[in-house]
């Protein structure tokens, strides 16, 4: 085998290795993407948690409120 021929075979493993880092290159990024859309969705449940412990708290504060007005009839 010549020079030159190894050094075909060597650019031709090159260029492989390449096209597959740019090839992972775009699962690491679609990956993000997707990471950062369930960020989205975990931050909005959040504030949807938040009002719905308010609205449960307020809920019974108004039963314990309601129940005392009935105990004291």
């Amino acid at each position: 085998m010549t020079t030159d021929e190894r050094l075909d075979r060597r650019t031709g493993i090159v260029e492989t290795l390449a096209s597959a880092v740019t090839a992972h290159d775009s699962a690491i990024d679609a990956h993000d993407r997707q990471i950062g859309a369930v960020i989205g969705v975990v931050e909005k449940q959040g504030a949807q948690i938040a009002g719905l412990k308010a609205a449960v708290a307020a809920t019974q504060r108004e039963w314990r409120a309601y129940i005392k007005t009935l105990l004291r009839r």
